[in-house]
């Protein structure tokens, strides 16, 4: 079973991840295929997605454009233009480069081509879980491209195990037993006659005690549109950041807006007390009824925090 939920853990859980106001053509100016306030962005071997929402502050949000929509509220829309982009691993992507081809620079200059593309001189960063990795060496190698970054739910470096260490030293014994009889209603046999994207929802809801504050929440409308390459995924993962850590790379001196559940068992709040230096100019936020999810969890508090943040930086 360990081994079953290693598995399962590499291969989904780091993932996840209104109207519409009229584009500041001071801000954005496309230069490349744009039907309405959504596009493509095209890079080496892979087509990018992206959907633009809101006003006010250029911010590009990492990850499934379709599900990270689903995270980010409309009230932080009244403050944050939204540029939600995919990553080349995202299935809709359709990218054909081999995973030898594909490295962490690769990456970063994706992200660089949709700010290019969409003439921004300098935006914000939204990156929740593993992601934030992504935010942050964008921002080390392209320093004068980035005006803030927000990261949620994240570690400061991959430390397999080390959710693991603290579930089993923190979380409640009705919190182990309701994660427990969600793993025993999924047969592997169950499993393996699931089409890959069904085996993930499954798979990720089952982990809900693990990954939100309330044991028994749902998941599914976060989870349910996401679709990845799950070969350039698993890349990702475990090749090009399989041994990160943020401490070995500068100090970040823009300001850094840091959101952290409490219960969540994936990510632990803890790891980054070491770590929290790198920072220059940090705005640490721990929620205390939030797990992986403290812009879900607890929408109103965090929306007030970023807000207030992003006025006073």
């Amino acid at each position: 079973m360990k081994e079953i939920l290693k598995t399962l853990l590499i291969f989904c859980i780091f993932i996840i991840t209104g109207c519409c106001s009229q584009t500041r053509t001071d801000r954005i100016k496309s230069k490349e295929q744009v039907i309405g306030r959504s596009g493509i962005t095209f890079v080496r071997g892979a087509e990018l997605h992206y959907i633009i929402e809101g006003k006010g502050i250029p911010c590009i949000v990492l990850g499934h454009s379709l599900s990270q929509r689903r995270i980010l509220s409309q009230e932080l829309r009244n403050h944050f233009m939204f540029i939600f982009s995919d990553l080349r691993h995202d299935a809709q992507s359709n990218c054909s480069l081999d995973t030898s081809e594909i490295n962490l620079d690769t990456y970063l200059d994706d992200i660089k081509k949709v700010q290019d593309t969409l003439n921004v001189k300098k935006i914000a960063i939204f990156a929740h879980s593993h992601h934030a990795f992504l935010a942050v060496e964008y921002t080390r190698k392209y320093p004068d491209k980035v005006s803030h970054i927000i990261i949620t739910g994240c570690k400061p470096s991959i430390a397999w195990g080390a959710g693991d260490e603290f579930w089993e030293s923190d979380a409640s014994d009705e919190r182990k037993n309701i994660f427990n009889q969600n793993w025993e209603k999924l047969s592997i046999g169950d499993l393996n006659r699931m089409s890959p994207k069904e085996r993930y929802i499954k798979t990720y809801i089952a982990m809900t005690p693990k990954l939100l504050y309330d044991p028994k929440g749902d998941l599914s409308y976060i989870v349910d549109v996401i679709d990845n390459n799950k070969d350039v995924y698993l890349h990702l993962q475990l090749a090009i950041l399989g041994n990160y850590d943020i401490i070995k790379g500068s100090k970040i001196s823009i300001p850094v807006f840091l959101a952290l559940g409490r219960y969540d068992y994936v990510c632990p709040y803890k790891l980054w007390e070491e770590r929290k230096s790198v920072f220059q100019n940090l705005s640490y936020n721990l929620f205390d009824k939030s797990g992986h999810f403290p812009m879900v969890e607890e929408q109103e508090l965090f929306d007030k925090k970023v807000i207030d943040w992003i006025g006073n930086h």
